[in-house]
């Protein structure tokens, strides 16, 4: 599946910076490494309320 998405100015600046940062060797590997990691926490069920049920019932929050 080849699929083509616009990015902003911004957004575009803000990818860039990431990929120097990171490594990455170009804007499609940077997006398919950040779909693949929420794909992953979909998958392992971790969402926010899931997570701080959890910390709640370890006494790390209230």
């Amino acid at each position: 599946m080849s699929s083509k998405v616009k990015l902003s100015k911004e957004a575009g600046q803000k990818a860039e910076a990431i990929i120097a940062h990171h490594g990455y060797s170009s804007l499609e590997e940077l997006v398919e490494d950040l779909i693949g990691k929420e794909y992953d926490k979909i998958k392992s069920g971790d969402n926010k309320e899931e997570l701080a049920s959890k910390l709640s019932g370890l006494g790390y929050i209230s």
